[in-house]
């Protein structure tokens, strides 16, 4: 039986019960994916993170849904970064190795910060399926790397929506499952949220996660796309109105998305593998 540190993280946070939680897992060496994928599936969050230091002192970084390994993770990126610097004493800067390349993860006073890559959309039409899946609110719909996202009238019509997920999932399964991991809803902040520049939700049901709490990776598509649509503004902040919810300070680059928030440990735990 092998011994293994795991840790639970609420990332977008500053107090628990709130964010997005994710597990974290720093490693001596990489366990074979089926075991990776195994230990995600136990550990039913939307992502389960696993970090192994490297020669350089840098660390490589994969992530893992319920149902599959992802490219590019945000909330669960911060995690990983709060547990190597708030728990395990690491400087306060740590560079990942992933599938997309290097992220930078830097804690200063104001929370964790990292630059991640910056996604430019474009428009697609609105057709029937569209409409039928997210109703008749519809003001545009965009494609990004490997996300829909569907801009709606108001803040108050992204928090109000009620998600048909098998509906939704038929939608993204008929794009590709292995091109498309979800589809984010969104608004200017007006109303209730007017303090924000914009507000979002995001679905991810062929990944097993139905709702995400905070989806970081989604906000280096979003976060741009509000800068163009806000004339320039480069400094956004966010709120993904989740059940549980975040908030995202922004910063738009030239060809990064600079995202910050807090976290908080939730869990410090152990798990038992047997070989």
């Amino acid at each position: 039986m092998t011994i293994y540190p795991l840790y639970q993280i609420d990332a977008f946070a500053s107090e628990i019960f709130s964010g997005n939680p994710a597990a974290v897992m720093p490693l001596s060496a990489s366990l074979p994916d089926k075991v990776m994928q195994n230990i995600a599936q136990e550990n039913n969050l939307a992502e389960t993170a696993f970090i192994v230091q490297r020669a350089d002192g840098d660390y490589d970084l994969r992530w893992f849904t319920p149902n599959a390994e992802i490219e590019f993770c945000g909330h669960a990126t911060i995690a990983s970064a709060h547990v190597l610097i708030a728990e395990l004493g690491h400087s306060p800067m740590v560079v990942f190795h992933t599938q997309i390349g290097k992220l930078d993860v830097t804690h200063t006073k104001l929370g964790y910060t990292l630059k991640a890559p910056l996604y430019q959309s474009s428009s697609i039409p609105i057709d029937k399926v569209i409409n039928k899946v997210f109703g008749k609110n519809i003001v545009g719909v965009y494609h990004a790397r490997n996300n829909i996202y569907v801009e709606l009238v108001s803040a108050q019509a992204v928090k109000d929506f009620t998600p048909d997920m098998g509906a939704i999932a038929d939608y993204l399964a008929s794009l590709s499952k292995d091109m498309f991991m979800g589809v984010s809803i969104m608004a200017e902040g007006n109303g209730d949220f007017r303090q924000y520049d914009f507000i979002s939700r995001h679905f991810a049901p062929l990944h097993g996660v139905p709702e995400d709490p905070v989806t970081g990776s989604a906000h280096s598509a979003l976060a741009p796309f509000w800068a163009k649509r806000l004339n320039g503004k480069t400094e956004l902040l966010a709120y993904q109105c989740s059940k549980r919810g975040g908030e995202l300070v922004l910063s738009v680059g030239t060809d990064a998305v600079y995202i910050t928030g807090q976290a908080i440990t939730y869990l410090r735990g152990e798990i038992f593998l047997t070989p």
